[in-house]
């Protein structure tokens, strides 16, 4: 079973939870909905007025190893789950390096303004002058990237771009 939280977004909580059955025959659709229920129900016992959503997957063997990096992926960028695994390994990003990383990745050789990664991220305000701020979260994506911190691209004068690489993996669909 794997249960996963997102952050917070404005002033509320969100909260998902999802459960995975890697033996689908152990227990039947309802078992596993009143199970998902009963965790929604302790989720706002503990954080009072969290929105809750529960997501119930029953996956069988070859689909999970589906769902693991491959071998030839060293990089992958998981949106829906809001993660990077390097080498297999979780890569560390905060919420704004995250949002830069995975605007800039589901559009590749696409070039994107400072404004606009500003404004996705959401420290813009009411500056009329952006300042270095986007140029420091994208150096520490790169850092953070490692070897692949050369994918997020300057373009000089303009703002940056992701240069898709064969070896970098991007799921931009939930697994089903």
């Amino acid at each position: 079973m794997t249960v996963s939280s997102v952050g917070q977004q404005n002033s509320t909580s969100d909260l998902v939870l999802t459960l995975q059955f890697s033996n689908p025959g152990s227990a039947d659709r309802q078992q596993l909905i009143s199970l998902a229920n009963a965790l929604r129900a302790a989720a706002q016992d503990i954080v009072p007025g969290v929105s809750t959503r529960a997501r119930v997957d029953a996956v069988t063997p070859a689909a999970a190893a589906e769902r693991r990096p491959s071998s030839d992926a060293p990089l992958l960028i998981d949106l829906p789950a809001r993660q990077v695994l390097l080498h297999g390994r979780p890569v560390s990003l905060s919420h704004t390096e995250f949002e830069i990383l995975s605007h800039l990745a589901r559009r590749p050789r696409v070039v994107v303004s400072r404004r606009r990664l500003l404004e996705l991220s959401g420290t813009l305000g009411d500056r009329e002058r952006p300042g270095r701020s986007v140029d420091v979260h994208v150096s520490r994506v790169r850092t953070k990237l490692d070897r692949f911190g050369w994918l997020v691209s300057t373009v000089r004068g303009t703002g940056y771009r992701f240069d898709p690489d064969p070896r970098v993996r991007i799921v931009s669909e939930p697994a089903a």
